[in-house]
């Protein structure tokens, strides 16, 4: 029963990245769906789940040092940082938008 359980999970493994990288077919330029980005497109050219897991492991890696009782230059830096890297990604994921809305 258990290797049955195995096999199963694992099948769906492999349906699921056979549907996640299947061709999309065209894009649509026109219609309620042009600005619709298609998931296997936007991960093409990249190892795009690699960086978001090394993106992961850097965000445990602040939420291990700055923790209650950390230094207060280690919290200031850590502030600073973060409120420098929410901005900067708030104003790149409006530009993109807007170019979006635009073309």
């Amino acid at each position: 029963m258990l290797q049955k359980s195995l096999r199963n999970k694992a099948d769906a493994k492999i349906f699921l990245i056979d549907v996640l990288y299947q061709n999309p077919g065209p894009p649509h330029l026109e219609g309620p769906s042009n600005d619709v980005k298609y998931f296997g497109l936007c991960t093409e050219g990249g190892d795009y789940f690699m960086k978001i897991k090394e993106l992961q492991a850097y965000l445990d890696m602040v939420k291990k040092i700055v923790r209650p009782g950390c230094s207060e230059q280690v919290l200031k830096v850590a502030l600073s940082s973060m409120s420098s890297l929410v901005n900067i990604l708030t104003t790149m994921s409006s530009s993109t938008s807007k170019i979006h809305a635009s073309l």
